[in-house]
């Protein structure tokens, strides 16, 4: 496929905002470049490299996977790729800068060890058809015990998909409501609050408040109240 001047100049500003992005966090950041399905930029943190440089990394390419995800995990990637593209190109086009995606996968260290890790991607450039050019990659340790779920998640709306690998399809969650408490609990904990003060702050005892985060983790699907923040707040629910 063939790049614009444009596209490049643009290309070019992505990368340098990755690169002073990835000076202030401590996730993996990478830029992947489907127009020559290869890795634009990497981020040199080396929790996420498995001792390899970030230049080997981008030379490699997606070959980069194949020699340091398990063997057994490679198919299912495969599968969250090809079920992926097909759910982001049935989308409008107006739609699809707004969609991520985000799953959990073992990275094999270079001392050995087995790491399981979160990746979430979401297009930061497309060409004028519509087709993804540029995707921004953010790799984090992840919070869970399994590889657990696959998520699509609309960051202009409250719709998220969960991928059944079992079904072949994507599940669709929407109109995720929160009770008035649940808001409060969670504007609250924004703050920094812990359970004793917010539920000091709202009038409640502290099991009240776990029993109220606990049914809005099961709502927004997570595990924590970073996560549920973090979901919260893309789905614009606070």
């Amino acid at each position: 496929m063939s790049v614009s001047d444009n596209e490049k100049a643009r290309a070019t500003g992505c990368i340098a905002m990755a690169e002073a992005m990835s000076r202030n966090m401590n996730q993996g950041l990478y830029i992947i470049d489907y127009n020559i399905k290869g890795f634009l930029y990497v981020s040199p943190n080396p929790l996420f490299l498995c001792g390899h440089l970030p230049e080997e990394v981008i030379r490699k390419g997606y070959a980069f996977y194949f020699e340091v995800v398990p063997s057994a995990e490679i198919e299912r990637l495969m599968e969250i790729k090809d079920f992926g593209f097909r759910f982001f190109y049935e989308q409008p086009i107006e739609k699809r800068l707004h969609l991520s995606i985000e799953y959990n996968f073992h990275l094999c260290s270079s001392n050995g060890r087995t790491v399981l890790v979160h990746q979430k991607l979401t297009p930061i450039l497309l060409d004028e058809k519509g087709s993804i050019g540029l995707v921004l990659c953010t790799l984090s340790l992840s919070s869970e015990r399994n590889i657990g779920e696959v998520i699509i998640t609309d960051h202009m709306s409250s719709e998220r998909y969960v991928y059944s690998f079992e079904q072949k399809r994507w599940r669709k969650y929407s109109g995720i409501e929160l009770s008035i408490r649940e808001r409060e609990i969670l504007q609250l904990s924004v703050r920094g609050m812990s359970n004793m003060e917010i539920g000091e702050s709202l009038f409640i005892n502290v099991n009240t408040v776990k029993f109220h985060k606990k049914k809005l983790f099961l709502k927004l699907h997570v595990k924590n109240i970073i996560e549920a923040i973090s979901v919260a707040s893309n789905l614009k629910l606070i």
